[in-house]
């Protein structure tokens, strides 16, 4: 698919009221295991059931508390087999256990509750009827857990594994994580599902969707080994969206070669449509929308696997590497498995998006405002593009092992991540301090503009000034290497430079004369406007010459000007600036050998130097750099 209006869509359709969020259960105890029981019917929206949790205590406790919407009730909790007092008020249930359950003791309690889920987020809880059949799902990123299930709900703990156990009217399937370990029946007019998941999963991954879906599987095939993509989508689209699905091997191949292998290859991959405006990378199992069955939101949700699902970001101001590697992932998929035109078109598209938005940093400022976590601009193509330049910057090969070394690390994996575990990594892959890099394009607001002054020298060489100027951005200057082509009707040659400060000069030799030039040709930088001009240099009096007798130590100079000459001794000279305006400057020596001119006072920039004697005159340019 082409990127246009379809490729920009947020992953996530904002459709309900947002929900600001505080965490309000006490940490002290580390969840081991859930196992669900929802009696659902679609066609209702209502929930029941109960939610066995084992945990082990972290401290001495006599109570547990999990968070549970206020519009919801729960009525009664069993411990140890007997039942125990349920205290809820507004969003935080608290069970007592009328004992004292010692430090790392593993424990369990099961909790009854019932009600009509609130629509928060996304739409945490919803219902819809598609051609005459009602369905339900859910989606809970990033607060919506609580809406419809009693969690921890927070970026702390991982569930090690669930058993989800589904009661429905017939004619239902119910798609959730792991699994399918059942189906069958459960009285005259129900039947009961039972998934089952191995892998450690954050709460607001865990998911369940009920209607009358179709079921087909695809297959990703390596070697001797097979992975399901198991597909639940309506009956009426099935025929429609089964070659989007098996598109979908072959990023699965790609991922599994430059990161690491699918991340639950046990179980399996799979969909599950909804009504939804986009897609949610539920763990093992992702929910879509029917005109999200294209490859960028397919390839997206299925790079969360990894980027997301597996190593999950350890708080909403990190975000990012969930959805900034998601994003990014979808530009590496069209640039090994699609035309290349579509992977420079999704690059140009998101950067039109960042630049049409407000600015602000990828690092998210207000994880209390779901609209900001999800910032399309920010969190999603700003962090794509941080990859993209950090790509750039370190070369290919200690970008993609640094990833992978992110991926394999046994505190990371299945767990949780923050920025500065990524940035870690990457330096020690590439032996480079990101220190400035992320300071300025990850905490840093606004982009940078470039202005590109080249001036040709006669001997094939160039003066090339790089100036830079910001964007809405608090940032004084945004250190990046920068590609510059040269080029004429029949060469051309591309340089990099890596400038220190705004309007620093380069005296670089092409080694052809050039026509034209062209600021970063192969899209490696984000920036808002980059302009460049051209010109071929004069000397202010008379024609420049070529001649290598005449040399000047340092160039760039700072302080002193060092002035040689083959023939001898200097007994004139002149300094110009540009516009051709005499400079004046002090002779500090001047004897057979050399001529040292104090150039403290002049300002950076590019000059020309005309030197010579009652034989001989001979003129060259001398750039003063910036102190």
């Amino acid at each position: 698919m082409y990127p246009g209006d379809n490729a920009m869509l947020l992953e996530k359709a904002i459709s309900a009221p947002r929900k600001n969020h505080q965490s309000v259960v006490q940490n002290n105890y580390d969840l081991k295991y859930h196992r669900f029981l929802w009696f659902i019917d679609p066609a209702v929206r209502y929930i029941s059931g109960s939610v066995a949790s084992y945990f082990v205590a972290k401290e001495q406790m006599s109570s547990i508390q999990f968070e549970l919407s206020s519009e919801l009730c729960a009525d009664s909790a069993i411990y140890n087999g007997n039942i125990v007092p349920v205290e809820h008020l507004g969003n935080l249930v608290n069970i007592s256990l009328n004992t004292t359950i010692a430090q790392n003791k593993l424990d369990s309690v099961t909790l009854f509750y019932k009600g009509v889920p609130p629509t928060t987020g996304f739409g945490s809880f919803g219902n819809y009827v598609h051609n005459g059949a009602p369905s339900m799902w859910t989606l809970s990123e990033p607060y919506g857990a609580s809406d419809w299930w009693p969690s921890k709900n927070d970026l702390t703990d991982k569930i090690d594994s669930t058993d989800v156990y589904v009661v429905m009217p017939k004619g239902n399937h119910a798609a959730s994580n792991g699994l399918l370990v059942s189906e069958k029946t459960y009285d005259s007019n129900h039947i009961i599902a039972h998934w089952k998941h191995r892998y450690p999963i954050v709460s607001y991954l865990i998911a369940v969707a009920v209607t009358n879906y179709a079921i087909y599987s695809d297959y990703y095939v390596n070697g001797t080994d097979s992975l399901e993509i198991l597909n639940y989508v309506y009956p009426e689209d099935s025929a429609s969206v089964r070659d989007a699905t098996a598109e979908l091997v072959q990023s699965i191949a790609l991922f599994e070669q430059l990161f690491s292998p699918y991340p639950f290859r046990k179980e399996k991959y799979g969909h599950a449509q909804c009504n939804i405006g986009g897609g949610m990378e539920h763990q093992t199992m992702t929910f879509l929308g029917k005109t999200s069955f294209n490859p960028y939101i397919t390839i997206h949700e299925l790079s969360h696997q990894w980027f997301g699902d597996m190593i999950t970001c350890g708080t909403w101001e990190d975000i990012w590497l969930n959805e900034g590697f998601a994003s990014y992932c979808v530009l590496v998929a069209y640039e090994h498995l699609y035309p290349f035109e579509i992977h420079d078109q999704y690059l140009e598209g998101m950067k039109n998006v960042i630049l049409t938005n407000d600015q602000g940093s990828v690092f998210c400022t207000d994880t209390t405002n779901v609209g900001r976590i999800f910032s399309s601009a920010l969190s999603y193509y700003k962090g794509a593009w941080l990859l993209h330049m950090l790509r750039w910057t370190l070369g290919d090969e200690d970008f993609f092992n640094g990833i992978k070394s992110y991926l394999h690390d046994s505190a990371l994996e299945y767990n949780f991540a923050r920025t500065i575990d990524l940035k870690r990594h990457l330096e020690a892959q590439s032996g480079k301090d990101l220190t400035a890099f992320f300071n300025e394009w990850f905490y840093g607001s606004g982009v940078p503009n470039y202005s590109v002054s080249v001036n040709q020298l006669f001997n094939q060489r160039a003066l090339v000034t790089i100036n830079q100027t910001q964007y809405n951005s608090d940032v004084s200057f945004f250190h990046m290497i920068v590609p510059i082509k040269f080029k004429n009707a029949e060469k051309d040659t591309t340089i990099l430079f890596d400038p220190c400060y705004s309007g620093q000069t380069f005296d670089v030799a092409p080694g052809f004369k050039v026509d034209s030039v062209i600021f970063d040709p192969q899209k490696k930088i984000l920036y808002k406007t980059a302009t460049v001009s051209l010109q071929q240099l004069a000397c202010a009096e008379g024609e420049m010459t070529c001649d290598k007798r005449l040399i000047i130590v340092p160039n760039p100079a700072y302080e002193t000007l060092n002035v040689e000459h083959s023939e001898g001794k200097i007994s004139f000279y002149q300094i110009y600036n540009l516009n051709g305006k005499t400079i004046t400057t002090i002779p500090l020596t001047n004897d057979d050998n050399l001529l040292q001119l104090d150039i403290h006072l002049l300002l950076p920039g590019i000059y020309i130097l005309k030197a010579g004697n009652s034989d001989w005159t001979e003129s060259k340019f001398f750039v003063v750099g910036k102190r």
